[in-house]
């Protein structure tokens, strides 16, 4: 095996896994998400990001993502870019969808963790102004986000 062998399987894996992630957010919010990305959720995966504390454990993956489903119920991702890293992949991700009937849209950043090919840490960095923007000129519909937000403090 050569110096250069094990990058290059890391490499291939990462753009597997960017494939595959990809896949999953044009599948949209929905129970199609979840059965798309649960078997690559690790037990013990950490998950950040803004507006949220930390969520750990492959249990929180649903109720993570599932308030913000039902408040943005046709929710989308496009993969934008990508690139490689020493344990996985930096994925920008363009998410798109309809708040209370008005677009509403966002970038963000996900720094992922991989570990045997699941995701160990995802580190999600975007600006919350547009996603808080749109809530409160919707607060009928914002609140089911309310709670989730609020019981993981």
């Amino acid at each position: 095996m050569t110096v250069t062998e094990p990058l290059a399987q890391q490499r291939s894996a990462a753009a597997e896994f960017v494939d595959f992630f990809a896949e999953g957010w044009r599948k949209g919010a929905g129970p199609q998400f979840f059965d798309h990305f649960e078997s690559r959720i690790h037990p013990d995966v950490l998950m950040t990001q803004p507006l949220a504390p930390p969520a750990r454990g492959a249990a929180t993956f649903r109720p993570l993502f599932e308030p913000l489903f039902r408040a943005i119920p046709d929710l989308r991702g496009e993969v934008r870019s990508w690139g490689e890293t020493d344990t996985g992949a930096l994925i920008e991700l363009h998410l798109s969808g309809h708040l209370g009937g008005r677009p509403v849209a966002w970038t963000t950043v996900d720094r992922i963790v991989l570990e045997d090919g699941k995701i160990k840490e995802r580190h999600a960095y975007f600006d919350p102004a547009p996603l808080l923007k749109a809530m409160l000129l919707r607060p009928q519909v914002s609140l089911p986000l309310l709670p989730s937000l609020l019981r993981r403090r």
